[in-house]
């Protein structure tokens, strides 16, 4: 079976599978090339005849982030594509929609994943929209001779063809959830502050991303990206901006890594907390108070997995050493650092524990402590979760719940050989509840899954289904004591001290 669709720019076919339709590398902008390189999102062409809507479109140019096989054949600049699966084309079925924003570190990745296929979660009545946006330097330059944000203005090009477009698909436009992982719950986040977004979803899901800012993080908003923006610039030399915008794509992908904050080289601590491509509060797409600013008033769900920093810390890469954790601590804690280390001695496990429990506690369970305290003072309803499960393979690789383990849960794409009957459990357990979310913007399972109140309590998803306080674990009010207190060590301390844990 080959469905044809009519877009607001020509008609698609696409194919079946199993009772699903898929349509895929469906252009929702013009091609970002030549002159339109550091230009907002411009409308696609129309096209005559039928347009073929079975591969996916290229993804960014990109040197890292992607966190599963990406399916598409190439890369290019021409990378603004999505893609749909859906269960019915009835333009009556009025299904949830739930448009997926890929992680990556807003470096890598694309909507085109094997691990975030959109097959199981259409299999439950609702409509889902992948897509690809600018990455790195590509989507993230930002200089007052250039603009900023290009990547964020992709994605409300693709929600406005979502809102556009997607009851032909069976969707129902008024019922649009946005949901993203690390990068893209960071994205989800940004979205919930821009006016520019406003009314083109409904419901919102941040998933290991999207917290307050980091409590031991004391520079300026926006200055890693700035500070990125400008060294780029220089290092390529160009003189002008018809003169950047004409240098060749792999000149530009090389650059935006060297100017990422990524550390590539091995016996190297990275945290998310270096990443210089990033949204800026640029007073347009996004407003310059907006971390000031109450977010979009519509149902979230807020959450993060127990052990998110052995996705980027993994057992065995480094020397776990003491000298190394007290540098570690010294960076992620700041004035809290000794008493950090006294709460972690008396943590039972290995170092690599430790540094485990501080990482994830830093970077990803006290800013997303600080956000629910924010949304629970603005009577915003939201559910919180940590993510706990562990599969046979991840217990025996030691990886246990990190970064990015709950996504083949959610998605329905568990491999049959490292996972159990009870991972499959939980697996249709989390559909259910982000499906129901996304059609009625509560989960379904409530007698488990409370809002957020004054209990402050957080679902916690393995086999007991238990809540949890995040502030339970001492470490979390210790770093959240940083966003109370002035900072003053000297100036240039932090600098230096984020030096040598590098060079560690």
């Amino acid at each position: 079976m080959h469905p044809i669709v009519r877009t607001n720019k020509g008609f698609l076919q696409g194919f079946s599978e199993a009772g699903i339709c898929k349509f895929f590398g469906i252009p929702y902008a013009a091609p970002p090339v030549g002159d339109r390189r550091w230009r907002p999102p411009s409308p696609a062409a129309d096209w005559n005849g039928i347009r073929q809507a079975q591969e996916f479109g290229p993804i960014c140019p990109q040197t890292a982030g992607a966190v599963f096989r990406t399916r598409a054949k190439t890369e290019s600049e021409d990378c603004l594509y999505l893609n749909v699966w859906t269960a019915s084309l009835n333009t009556a079925a009025k299904q949830p929609v739930m448009v997926w924003i890929h992680g990556g570190g807003y470096l890598g990745g694309g909507g085109c994943e094997d691990g975030t296929d959109g097959s199981g979660l259409a299999a439950l009545g609702v409509t889902v929209v992948s897509f690809n946006y600018r990455l790195g330097a590509f989507g993230y330059l930002a200089h007052p001779a250039y603009g900023s944000n290009f990547g964020l203005q992709d994605q409300i090009a693709a929600l406005a063809w979502v809102r556009d477009n997607i009851e032909r698909f069976g969707g129902d436009p008024e019922c649009v959830t946005i949901f993203g992982q690390s990068a893209g719950g960071h994205a989800v986040r940004t979205l919930l502050s821009s006016p520019s977004a406003s009314g083109l979803f409904h419901r919102a899901i941040l998933q290991s991303g999207g917290g307050e800012r980091f409590a031991f993080d004391h520079s300026a908003p926006n200055e890693k990206t700035y500070a990125a923006s400008e060294a780029f610039i220089s290092h390529l030399g160009a003189g002008s901006p018809e003169e950047l915008r004409s240098l060749p794509t792999e000149l530009i992908k090389n650059a935006s890594h060297l100017f990422s904050g990524v550390i590539p080289k091995p016996r190297r601590v990275h945290t998310p907390a270096n990443l210089a491509w990033m949204p800026v509060s640029d007073g347009a797409t996004l407003p310059a108070d907006c971390d000031s600013q109450t977010l979009a008033p519509v149902p979230l769900i807020v959450g993060f997995t127990r052990n998110e920093s052995r996705y980027f810390i993994k057992p065995g890469m480094l020397s776990y050493s003491r000298l190394l954790l007290f540098v570690l601590t010294k960076v992620l804690a700041g004035k809290q650092a000794r008493a950090v280390r006294s709460k972690l001695a008396k943590h039972p496990g290995t170092i690599y524990d430790r540094f485990d429990r501080i990482y994830t506690a830093a970077v990803f369970a006290e800013p997303t402590f600080a956000l629910a305290k924010r949304l629970q003072a603005s009577s915003h309803r939201f559910y919180g979760y940590r993510f706990d499960k562990v599969s046979p393979s991840a217990r025996s690789s030691n990886l246990r719940a990190q970064h990015t383990a709950e996504l083949r849960y959610l998605f329905g794409t568990l491999p049959t050989v490292g996972y159990d009957a009870k991972d499959q459990q939980i697996s249709n357990w989390m559909q259910a509840q982000w499906t129901r979310f996304a059609r009625d913007g509560y989960p379904v399972d409530g007698a488990h899954w409370r809002a957020y109140d004054d209990r402050e309590q957080f679902l916690l998803i393995d086999d007991s289904f238990d809540h949890a306080r995040l502030d339970d674990d001492p470490v979390v009010p210790l770093l959240h004591q940083l966003r109370q207190i002035d900072h003053v060590a000297p100036k240039g301390m932090l600098s230096r001290l984020r030096g040598l844990l590098h060079k560690a």
